[in-house]
């Protein structure tokens, strides 16, 4: 079911795996598997806002022409980053949201550019405030391992941004983090570098902080709780299951005086034939998607 109400607002993020890089890999069979996931998140999960990546322009003119919708507009923001390209996307609700601004967030690291994030400023209907949304996919541990120094950078960086905002509005904005960190929120570029605390007490009491709900993800209640995390690496000696897709949230959504994070929300999306997909051997996909619902106070 498509969500209309205007009391509340459903952010999500999923790595699509089909372009690695902006590249596209896909097979038609991909493609078609991508298309169900996002209808997935338009009218089961009522997504209001769908970050999607791993997206090349080819992949984006596919899933857009496929995913058609009544009222969710489809946006590229595949751009050029020094050597590399953001391969981000979006699709958004028009008749809830009004996307007022984009911008790249990078940082030049010698010869080299990394990609924070993609900033967007977003109007809500009946809402007065403006909601900052940052959409990152930093590196794979590939190429950049997890004590790399770059990593800390983009936390640095990252957190740099959301200062900035602290700093011009004054109070307490709504900032929405979400995307692909290939970390984990224990890991120092989120809970050091980007202040990302898992502690909502202390969160409530001090506006620089972020809440990442995401900590109480990192291992499987039940041994019959079809995943663990996020992302599923298939060649893991120690474990297979990491939390490296998050969506993470402002002081001001725990403060709750205009936006309030829900409570009613299990944050990764199990859709049980895709689950599967993910932890076959053969399988190109290796992420779920993952979301968040802020509720309007009243």
């Amino acid at each position: 079911m498509i969500s209309e109400a205007s009391d509340q607002v459903v952010f999500a993020w999923w790595n699509t795996s089909l372009a690695p890089s902006a590249k596209s890999r896909s097979t038609p069979e991909q493609r078609a598997v991508a298309c169900s996931v996002i209808m997935h998140l338009i009218e089961d999960s009522c997504a209001d806002f769908i970050a999607l990546g791993e997206m090349s322009i080819e992949d984006f003119q596919h899933v857009s022409d496929n995913c058609k919708v009544e009222g969710y507009v489809f946006v590229s923001e595949i751009t050029s980053v020094g050597k590399s390209s953001f391969d981000i996307c979006y699709a958004y609700n028009s008749n809830k949201i009004m996307i007022y601004a984009t911008k790249d967030v990078t940082s030049r690291n010698g010869r080299s550019t990394l990609k924070v994030a993609k900033k967007l400023d977003m109007i809500v209907v009946n809402s007065t405030s403006l909601f900052h949304v940052y959409v990152s996919h930093w590196p794979s541990r590939l190429w950049c391992h997890r004590h790399d120094a770059d990593r800390h950078v983009l936390g640095i960086r990252l957190r740099d941004s959301i200062n900035s905002i602290l700093e011009q509005e004054g109070a307490s904005p709504l900032v929405v983090l979400l995307g692909d960190y290939n970390d984990e929120p224990f890991d120092e570029s989120l809970s050091q570098q980007l202040m990302a605390s898992r502690d909502v007490d202390l969160v409530q009491k001090r506006q620089h902080l972020l809440y990442n709900p995401f900590w109480k993800y990192l291992c499987k209640a039940k041994s019959e709780n079809p995943s663990a995390g996020s992302y599923y690496y298939k060649s893991g000696e120690i474990t297979r299951w990491h939390t490296f897709d998050q969506v993470i949230f402002s002081h001001a959504f725990i403060e709750a005086k205009e936006w309030r994070l829900a409570n009613n929300c299990n944050h990764i999306v199990e859709i049980p034939a895709y689950t599967q997909l993910v932890k076959k051997s053969s399988s190109k996909f290796d992420h779920l998607p993952v979301y968040g619902i802020v509720e309007k106070v009243n």
